[in-house]
């Protein structure tokens, strides 16, 4: 199966190759699992996309693909992870974090995550909004 994903930097394509192989900012997961990446004109002359194409053969068929999303270990949430977090130090200079999410956004986290419900009573009391 082929996976892709893309994000767009604002910086000239020479640059954005040039910062790509930074060691310090090269991302280490997208070697690991043999992705392939290409750098295109961004339209419009805003910057330049970096696409990742990746096979990925999640092992057990639909059981296996299914442990491998529980565990966290998609391959294109990881990559896309990863290219945002180039995208944010290429552009800022920094990885955004919050108190939330210390370590930055992560596709793992994510899986965490329950759904919004509303709050009991003793949820709403012990918050101060009874």
């Amino acid at each position: 199966m082929k996976l892709h994903a893309a994000i767009t930097v604002l910086r000239p394509r020479d640059e954005v190759q040039r910062l790509w192989q930074d060691p310090a900012l090269h991302p280490r997961y997208l070697d690991e699992i043999d992705a392939r990446v290409t750098f295109d004109p961004a339209p419009g002359d805003r910057g330049t996309e970096i696409h990742v194409t990746l096979e990925h053969d999640a092992p057990g068929g639909k059981v296996g693909k299914a442990v491998a999303k529980v565990r966290g270990a998609m391959p294109r949430a990881k990559a896309m992870d990863e290219l945002r977090r180039f995208k944010q130090r290429v552009e800022t200079g920094v990885i955004v974090r919050s108190d939330g999410s210390p370590e930055g956004e992560r596709a793992e986290r994510k899986l965490d995550q329950r759904p919004a419900q509303p709050l009991h009573e003793n949820e709403l009391a012990e918050a101060g909004a009874s």
